[in-house]
């Protein structure tokens, strides 16, 4: 699908990739105008696992403290499939063990375990 962007929006897109410009937030806000510019819809799924043998991360609360290690922000242009979900386990996990998604992006509310998760909706 091709992605069309002002002329603006493509020096800013520029200028981000040379490291010039490094607002986090306002590269979010040039890919949200963009994607609504050309109706691109983006899906993500924060995905954390425990690994088979090790301990259980400590002093978690409402999903936060979770080992970056063991926590993976996955983002794509379609509907995420239980698939994608797999191929990560496969390549950023070594022994996956009480798998755990939510929709939610910074990873606080909503988790819930792999095998419960609808990925229909």
């Amino acid at each position: 699908m091709p992605i069309s962007m002002s002329r603006d929006q493509y020096e800013a897109l520029l200028a981000f990739a040379a490291g010039e410009r490094t607002d986090e937030e306002e590269l979010a806000d040039l890919q949200r105008r963009i994607d609504a510019a050309n109706s691109v819809r983006r899906y993500y799924l924060n995905i954390r696992w425990m690994e088979r043998g090790g301990s259980a991360p400590s002093r978690i609360s409402l999903g936060q403290e979770w080992p970056p290690t063991q926590t993976y922000l996955l983002k794509m242009d379609r509907p995420i499939e239980r698939a994608d979900v797999d191929t990560v386990l496969e390549t950023q996990a070594q022994s996956p063990v009480y798998v755990t998604v939510t929709d939610d992006t910074n990873g606080v509310v909503g988790w819930t375990e792999l095998d419960q998760w609808d990925f229909n909706t």
